[in-house]
């Protein structure tokens, strides 16, 4: 039996007593075994002999399960993140279904710590979801998961951070894997996907288009041309940010061409979305309106392209098409800056709403705050020094530095 095998052992024995509400001394006694014997083996410092082992997983009700039953779940739970890495989120879905019809052998099993991490790794990649709390076996049993399964949990700490709008508590964990003397394939190119990710959200952009970069290379070399397509949209991204609008321009246009037969309609729209997003901060609203005219169906799922549309209407002066589009927004769920973003376009247009724009404004800004979302600070700040441009010299001051403060907060991450 090999350590690791000790180890695992050892932790399903300790999980199952708990569980059973046996108090280690009793069961050490039942054996009957020297109490501090146990302990050591409970901890894995001690080997557990086949005969013992039968022993204990008989008093702990525990299933007896043979080698090729655990290869196979092994094998399974290995495919769905493979099939997550490649983003065939249908086919992980699939998958996963199957493997939790198991999970009362898999909790009872020594693939706990593999099952249940296998769980946190798909809710925060398929669900994205933002409520998920840290796996409690996870935690308890760190000193038992493998090199490559301490990558795939901090990795995805760091991911749920980044999914909660905390950019800077998630790359502390992504800084923790920099520094790791090993890198796990996979895993390895999504570290550097999401660095860069985050790192676009705090403003540090020269290191977001290094990492970003690296990220393309890694997946290239996997053949996972899907993330390949959003790598590049996150490099149009950082054009966008650092004032380079054409140069933005091409990239979306090319990826469209070359990697728009790996992507769903849905992707499709997400990149149509920022490449919309793109023209409209950048006052080019014919070309924006030509990008919102190449959305598939289902676009309506993708909030941020409700304001793009709204706004590109505004400013060339189609309003009675915006009308219409305002009440046709009403039937689809928003998140709330959206809702107010579309809000302030309506009363843009209308006389004598200044300060109900500003108030608004302030909210946003309020909010945006609260939740650490830099990149909705930005839009409101800058949105700021528009309207204060011709009312308040002072205010409009106040907010530019506002802005550069913000942007500063990303230099000194890198210093």
């Amino acid at each position: 039996m090999n350590t690791d095998e000790i180890k695992l052992k050892a932790a399903l024995i300790r999980k199952r007593r708990i569980e059973l509400n046996w108090k280690q001394e009793a069961f050490a006694k039942s054996l009957p075994m020297a109490n501090s014997s146990f302990s050591e083996m409970e901890r894995g410092l001690r080997p557990i002999t086949e005969e013992l082992y039968k022993t204990i997983i008989n008093k702990l009700e525990l299933p007896s399960l043979n080698k090729d039953w655990i290869e196979d779940h092994k094998t399974l739970m290995s495919l769905i993140k493979e099939k997550l890495y490649f983003c065939d989120y249908e086919t992980a879905s699939s998958l996963f279904k199957k493997l939790q019809r198991q999970e009362k052998l898999l909790n009872n099993s020594i693939l706990f710590l593999e099952y249940n991490l296998t769980c946190f790794i798909y809710n925060i990649t398929y669900n994205n979801c933002k409520e998920i709390k840290t796996d409690k076996y996870l935690k308890k049993y760190k000193d038992c998961l493998d090199y490559a399964q301490i990558y795939q949990f901090i990795l995805y700490q760091g991911i749920l951070e980044k999914n909660l709008h905390h950019p800077a508590k998630a790359l502390t964990y992504f800084q923790t894997l920099f520094d790791y003397p090993y890198s796990v394939n996979y895993f390895q190119d999504l570290l550097y996907y999401q660095s860069s990710i985050c790192l676009i959200q705090i403003g540090h952009l020269a290191l977001a288009h290094k990492y970003n970069n690296k990220a393309e290379m890694l997946f290239k070399e996997n053949n996972n041309f899907k993330r390949v397509a959003f790598s590049q949209m996150h490099e149009a991204i950082i054009y966008a940010h650092e004032n380079h609008p054409t140069e933005a321009g091409k990239i979306y246009e090319t990826l469209l061409k070359t990697y728009s037969k790996y992507l769903t309609d849905q992707d499709i729209n997400i990149i149509l979305s920022n490449a919309g997003n793109n023209y409209v901060s950048a006052a080019q609203y014919e070309k924006a309106q030509n990008i919102y005219k190449q959305l598939r169906s289902g676009w309506q799922t993708i909030p941020e392209i409700f304001y793009g549309i709204a706004w590109t209407l505004l400013h060339t002066d189609q309003l009675e098409e915006l009308d219409k589009f305002l009440i046709y927004c009403k039937q689809y769920e928003k998140n709330k800056f959206i809702e107010d973003m579309l809000q302030i376009i309506d009363m843009q247009r209308t006389p004598n709403k200044e300060k109900e724009i500003e108030s608004k404004l302030k909210a946003c800004e309020k909010y945006l705050n609260r939740e650490g979302n830099s990149e909705g600070m930005i839009f409101v700040y800058e949105q700021l020094i528009q309207y204060y441009e011709t009312r308040s010299i002072v205010k409009q001051v106040k907010y530019l530095k506002k802005l550069n403060e913000l942007n500063k907060r990303g230099m000194q991450y890198d210093q």
